[in-house]
């Protein structure tokens, strides 16, 4: 018994919490939660093609929302001024990063929300 508190009992402190990604796994380099190979697996050539003609969208298919919607903002912030244009080049990039992501995806590695082109977790 622990007379240096009041009462004389001794309480533990709470355990710490669990890392974050669950079962003892860091965080991904590429920041935020681990997004995971999905049954059925999604097809790379959907994730450009969405990508390339919705502008973005094929981030939200797949799972990096916050690309996505970073991505939409580049290209409304580009693409106004500069009457389309910006926005193709930012559609372009997408299309080759979403396809190259799903590809990792597909091929059963792990990807964090802010990777791009062939680097996973």
């Amino acid at each position: 018994m622990d007379t240096n508190t009041p009462g004389g009992s001794y309480t533990p402190p709470p355990p710490a919490p669990p890392p974050r990604g669950g079962g003892g796994a860091a965080t991904p380099p590429g920041g935020g939660e681990i997004i995971y190979p999905p049954t059925p697996q999604k097809e790379p050539v959907i994730a450009l093609l969405l990508n390339l003609f919705l502008v973005c969208v094929g981030y939200f298919w797949y799972g990096q929302w916050q690309k996505g919607i970073a991505a939409l903002a580049a290209a409304l912030v580009i693409g106004i001024p500069t009457c389309g244009l910006g926005a193709s080049a930012v559609a372009i990039f997408a299309a080759i990063d979403g396809y190259l992501q799903a590809q990792q995806l597909q091929q059963g590695f792990p990807l964090g929300h802010w990777t791009f082109f062939n680097d996973h977790k």
